[in-house]
């Protein structure tokens, strides 16, 4: 949801004092599908809630499901109810009215006092709203590039990581770490596995979930899990959990695991075949905007290449020692000593 500053503040308590109303209350979108109040104005007692509406859930869901406007006069709370009082406050109430925002949304004010709102009145409530979906538009837009100089900054410090860091342990808590402190979620980790292995090991956490001082454990690739099935089909996997479908289990059905709802898993290739994952999971719903899901296929782009070195690095230490090293400048090829076949590409 977008930022919202004090000046929508103001706008909301000129929005009460424009209709005389008691309340004036701005609902926005949340992550998970439904609406919260994001913003309120009110004249006193009865205050506004804190709380999170359904669509279809009373007068204000009513507007929210069917993004249509709802004028109510002579409000009876038998039949019908806000939502964003006390109960008991509710009956305090006398009028209602309430128009959805284009953008997702819905801005309502009520009275306690005995009101006849009329289609001028909404007419003018929809201004109000149109304005207010502007400025939330624009919040939007400054989160958005906020968020996409953090992800530079931090793709400048993984990009740096390699150099600074040439021990694989370290490494790999480092960058666990910034990936977290980057994108927010609560758990990262980085599986890895063997050709034509029927297990995986996960390499290393940013906090300790499967990892204990006995050591890392090995789970089968047919676990059934979010990260075998990004090992066996070689794709990623970006899920929001804001659908409202049952969430995969991310390692499989493991005792003490959490039932993570926003997962990232993306492949690590090595001469095209997936020797890693790097996993990314949130406890609770939420957007993974394009610029999440770029910084982090770009992160992962930088941990492939350091794989890369590593295994470099590993093959030069193995064919050193069986290299011949000429000192002595550049020798005359002799075809009686010249080996009898070329030497494969294993050795």
């Amino acid at each position: 949801m977008a930022t919202l500053h004090d000046s929508d503040n103001t706008l909301l308590a000129l929005v009460r004092t424009t209709f005389d109303a008691h309340s004036a209350v701005l609902f926005l979108p949340d992550q998970s599908g439904n609406y919260t109040v994001a913003l309120s104005s009110t004249d006193g007692e009865p205050n506004v809630q804190e709380v999170t509406i359904a669509p279809g859930k009373g007068l204000v869901g009513w507007i929210l499901r069917h993004k249509q406007p709802v004028i109510v006069n002579n409000l009876d709370m038998r039949h019908t109810f806000l939502g964003y009082y006390d109960e008991e406050d509710e009956g305090a109430v006398s009028a209602f009215m309430g128009c959805h925002i284009p953008e997702g949304g819905a801005l309502c004010v009520d009275s306690v006092r005995p009101r006849a709102y009329s289609e001028e009145d909404q007419l003018l409530l929809h201004r109000f709203a149109r304005h207010i979906a502007r400025q939330v538009h624009s919040a939007g837009l400054a989160s958005d590039a906020e968020d996409l100089r953090r992800y530079f900054a931090q793709l400048e410090r993984l990009s740096e990581l390699g150099a600074r860091t040439p021990h694989w342990g370290e490494y790999l808590k480092t960058f666990l770490r910034l990936m977290a402190e980057s994108t927010g979620f609560e758990y990262v980790a980085f599986a890895t596995t063997q050709e034509g292995e029927s297990t995986y090991t996960v390499e290393g956490e940013n906090t300790p979930l499967l990892i204990t001082e006995e050591g890392r454990p090995d789970l089968p690739l047919a676990s059934g899990g979010l990260v075998s099935w990004v090992f066996r089909n070689d794709v990623p996997v970006h899920a929001e959990g804001s659908d409202g479908a049952p969430s995969t289990p991310l390692f499989g059905k493991l005792p003490g695991v959490p039932d993570f709802q926003a997962v990232i898993c993306l492949p690590i290739q090595m001469n095209k075949v997936t020797c890693g994952v790097v996993c990314l999971a949130g406890l609770e719903p939420r957007p993974l905007s394009p610029h999440l899901r770029s910084f982090a296929k770009i992160a992962a782009s930088y941990l492939a290449q350091y794989l890369e070195m590593l295994y470099l690095r590993h093959r030069l230490k193995t064919l050193l020692p069986r290299a011949k090293l000429h000192r002595d400048g550049a020798m005359a090829y002799d075809p009686d000593t010249a080996p009898s076949a070329p030497l494969s590409e294993e050795e």
